[in-house]
């Protein structure tokens, strides 16, 4: 072996125990996926509520307050699906997803998040402590679950407060259909919120 030869040998080697380097192309970044906004339209009938309603991000503690797309195969356990991911953490698209629904049904004057300047009415407050898929009876579900509590702006008082959870059955294990149940959840969720919202609102 020629000197030159060992010398880019050892130069390849080092190359390959240098923390972040390899000589092989990284692993592909993860899938990113999203949760579709639920397609609600106006509802006839409905009356439209002269109020802004706020919606705050929900709280949530780990393994929830994350990006990662959860499991939990067992009653004491979660896991997360490999090589995929949210887009943003979970509270902040169930954020997203509840605005755009409100925002699509038109009986609030206005719908904001908590970093808008305008001013508002009431605001929506939550906890989200379910968010994840799990074995069930006829295959894969998933669960949203969401605790919320309706403030009003100007008293500081609570207006209204409600348990959310919903299941939704996946057709399948595959994530895309896992993600797909998510979907759905999410728009039930959201139907659920409007109703409980004008009941509120307008006694």
């Amino acid at each position: 072996m020629t000197t030159r030869l060992a010398v880019a040998l050892a130069a390849i080697a080092m190359m390959g125990m240098a923390p972040g380097c390899t000589v092989f192309p990284d692993h592909e970044p993860p899938r990113v996926m999203d949760i579709p906004t639920p397609g609600l339209s106006g509802q006839d009938g409905v009356s439209p509520l002269d109020k802004t309603v706020r919606i705050d991000t929900p709280q949530a503690t780990e393994p929830f307050d994350s990006s990662r797309i959860l499991t939990k195969p067992a009653p004491h356990e979660y896991q997360i699906y490999g090589d995929v991911r949210w887009r943003d953490t979970a509270p902040v698209l169930v954020r997203e997803m509840l605005i755009g629904a409100l925002r699509q049904d038109g009986r609030f004057q206005g719908v904001v998040n908590e970093t808008s300047p305008t001013g508002s009415d009431v605001t929506l407050i939550s906890d989200l402590y379910g968010f994840h898929s799990q074995p069930g009876d006829s295959g894969i579900q998933v669960i949203v679950s969401l605790y919320a509590q309706l403030m009003d702006n100007r008293s500081r008082t609570t207006v209204c407060t409600k348990n959310f959870r919903v299941t939704t059955d996946a057709e399948g294990t595959d994530i895309d259909q896992v993600v797909k149940a998510f979907g759905h959840g999410s728009e039930e969720l959201s139907q659920q919120m409007l109703g409980w919202l004008s009941e509120c609102l307008d006694p």
